[in-house]
């Protein structure tokens, strides 16, 4: 699935930021997504939620997400995109997004012990500029040819390694994607409770089929061994 089927949605936009947060969601996350919602109503920062249609596994509804961040940039033209994942909370005002110059805003993790990825992709910011269009392109490009179990950040590695010179990027700190149960001494802005560690990975149920099948061809191998040496 490439296409975003929106079931459902709710927008609140105001003047008082440069940037709009957004947020798609599935329906086993809209719990979680209204929690958001709530946390950005009592700091009055303008929202764009949309529940769309369950993608049919993890990893395909991670690959939705480049997708859901260009349709922002194209229907909010005059706002920045401030993309969050639907387990955030907004923790304490977040003016900092508004004085970001650069295209982009992404917290870098390469080279970082037990981290996979170069980028988180959880709390994501996006200029509305052509280079961050371009830039999301690319993330989409990069998935066309990808594995079923390929997720967001894979892509997003190799779309950020192709626009290396070709876009502006800021450190994101750390406190604006803060993991619930991570140690941190600074201020927390926004704070991520990974409800996706409680959802199923076809990548898991792959090697645990996997699994399966070496465990019953190494059982049969060994009865068939002892039936000729009996």
């Amino acid at each position: 699935m490439s296409e975003l089927v929106q079931t459902y949605s709710i927008t609140n936009v105001s003047d008082n930021q440069s940037f709009i947060v957004c947020c798609f969601y599935t329906a086993s996350y809209q719990e979680h997504a209204m929690r958001l919602k709530s946390s950005l109503d009592e700091f009055n920062i303008s929202y764009y939620f949309s529940e769309v249609e369950d993608a049919g596994y993890w990893e395909a509804n991670t690959r939705l997400k480049p997708h859901f961040v260009l349709e922002c940039l194209d229907k909010f033209p005059n706002k920045d995109i401030l993309y969050l994942d639907a387990d955030a909370i907004v923790k304490k005002p977040i003016d900092y997004f508004n004085d970001i110059t650069a295209d982009v805003a992404f917290y870098k993790t390469k080279g970082m012990p037990g981290m996979s990825h170069d980028y988180l992709a959880s709390t994501m910011f996006f200029r509305n500029t052509e280079p961050t269009k371009a830039l999301v392109k690319q993330w989409i490009a990069e998935q066309v040819d990808g594995k079923e179990t390929q997720v967001d950040q894979d892509s997003l590695d190799e779309a950020m390694i192709k626009f290396e010179n070709k876009i502006s990027v800021e450190p994101l700190p750390a406190g604006y994607i803060k993991i619930f149960d991570k140690d941190y001494e600074g201020e927390i802005y926004i704070e991520q409770y990974q409800a996706s560690r409680g959802q199923t990975k076809l990548r898991r149920q792959k090697i645990r089929r996997r699994n399966r099948i070496a465990g019953a061809i190494l059982v049969g191998a060994i009865i068939i061994t002892i039936y000729m040496v009996v």
